[in-house]
């Protein structure tokens, strides 16, 4: 397992946009607001992975989609990875008016000794005022 990194409230938030944890993702992750958009959905979700907060990655997963695997797995390879970053390359739609959205990004970790980059078009769904991760296709 990798090394734990400490993150604190004032910490940049490990989604990669200039705010703080607590200006940012953090916010989303706890319950205390909802992710406005598709984009913003996605950046916490990986910030999720980041501070293994495996509740709210199921919770933000829709549904009907969580058959594909348990908590359990999530947990078992969120902590396999050392997350060093992600970078949103495209979004089209998934604004607070739209009820879908994609979402291209790259995220980097370190897994077992070696780094990886993984590409994908995430697709997200709104239902009522709640974002959730669908599914992906590949980049």
């Amino acid at each position: 397992m990798p090394p734990a990194k400490q993150f604190q409230p004032q910490s940049p938030c490990p989604c990669g946009s200039s705010q703080n944890l607590a200006d940012c993702c953090l916010p989303f992750i706890q319950g205390k607001s909802i992710a406005p958009t598709a984009e913003s959905l996605m950046r916490s979700r990986y910030t999720a992975h980041v501070l293994l907060e495996i509740d709210y990655l199921w919770n933000t997963w829709s549904p009907e989609q969580r058959i594909r695997s348990s908590k359990q797995e999530i947990q078992a390879w969120a902590s396999s990875c050392e997350w060093l970053g992600l970078r949103i390359l495209e979004t089209k739609a998934g604004q607070p008016q739209d009820s879908e959205g994609l979402v291209s990004f790259v995220a980097l970790f370190r897994q077992h000794g070696r780094i990886h980059e993984h590409h994908e078009i995430s697709i997200f769904k709104k239902t009522l005022q709640n974002w959730y991760y669908v599914n992906h296709k590949d980049a």
